[in-house]
């Protein structure tokens, strides 16, 4: 979506030794980066100096028309599967106490 390659893509990438600017947008390689800033930004001046037309300063902006959802909102935001962490479930044989199987599948004899 915004044609820069997801993490898995870029391992592939770096595993085939290919540079990976080919395979992003041209507007993230560092000469479109850079002639973005060229242009000068100027200040704003103070408030006070500024000429609004009589059309602008009439128009009444209203809220959304939209309601929102129904229920408590989240308190954190949905990950996506590129940020998850992947956490194993680690667990020990309670007969022998080894980990890696549990006590159905053990052929250990039992700890002391």
């Amino acid at each position: 979506m915004d044609e820069v390659p997801c993490p898995h893509a870029l391992a592939v990438i770096k595993l085939n030794k290919l540079t990976s600017a080919q395979y992003c947008s041209f507007y993230y390689r560092r000469d479109h980066m850079l002639a973005t800033y060229e242009i000068p930004v100027y200040h704003i001046l103070d408030e006070s100096t500024w000429v609004i037309p009589r059309k602008v300063l009439e128009n009444v902006v209203l809220p959304p028309k939209g309601r929102r959802n129904a229920g408590t909102p989240r308190k954190k935001r949905l990950l996506p599967s590129s940020e998850k962490a992947k956490k194993k479930k680690k667990f020990s044989c309670s007969v022998c106490g080894q980990d890696g199987h549990s006590r159905k599948t053990c052929g250990n004899p039992p700890k002391d």
